[in-house]
């Protein structure tokens, strides 16, 4: 379809670390026995992004403590991330101990690449949506959103509403990550910078 070539799918785990590492610090001051932690990961392409917010999630909360829901407009690249097999290049910036964790290692035909474990994959929940669209559907709301690397395809009028429409679905005092070369400044949102790329919704 026409929006499967209009968007890329370059990626890597790990990303603009720095964005990780807030979200540790989120979940670690998180109190045991609360509702589930949810994410969303808004643009996930295929997906290194989404489970990358999935393994520090695995890694500080319980299991059934957290949710990651994974969206993209474009199907070919959600195919690639629920099958969740990448060349081991795209780990480069994962933490050793989570390809240890977390990752399967190709071998034979297969060497040079990683598949991430069954037990992660089946945490997952993948969903086509399209943030320009008219409406979207009822998601229910979230504690952090990554909008990252999605909102420079937009002119200023068009990222204005698909951040307004996004941050409908984030709970008050969660927080919104977009790509550090991206801005939301003189857009008027109820949110306060906490970090660069970070922001706190008011």
């Amino acid at each position: 379809m026409a929006t499967d070539l209009l968007t890329s799918d370059e990626s890597c785990f790990f990303r603009e670390a720095r964005h990780f590492d807030h979200l540790r610090s989120v979940l670690m001051a998180r109190k045991a026995g609360g509702a589930a932690f949810r994410a969303w990961s808004a643009a996930c392409s295929t997906g290194e992004e989404s489970y990358s917010i999935a393994m520090v999630s695995a890694d500080l909360l319980p299991p059934q403590a957290w949710e990651v829901l994974a969206s993209d407009v474009c199907a070919r690249a959600l195919d690639t991330a629920r099958n969740a097999h990448y060349p081991m290049a795209r780990a480069a910036h994962m933490p050793p101990d989570y390809v240890r964790r977390f990752c399967l290692k190709g071998t034979d035909v297969e060497d040079g690449t990683l598949r991430v474990s069954r037990v992660l994959r089946e945490c997952m929940e993948f969903a086509q949506i399209n943030l320009n669209g008219a409406r979207l559907p009822a998601l229910g709301r979230f504690d952090v959103i990554f909008l990252r690397n999605v909102l420079s395809s937009f002119d200023g009028e068009t990222r204005r509403r698909v951040v307004q429409r996004v941050l409908a679905y984030l709970r008050p005092g969660g927080h919104l990550y977009i790509g550090h070369a991206e801005s939301l400044h003189d857009m008027g949102l109820p949110l306060r910078t906490v970090a660069p790329a970070i922001y706190r919704k008011e």
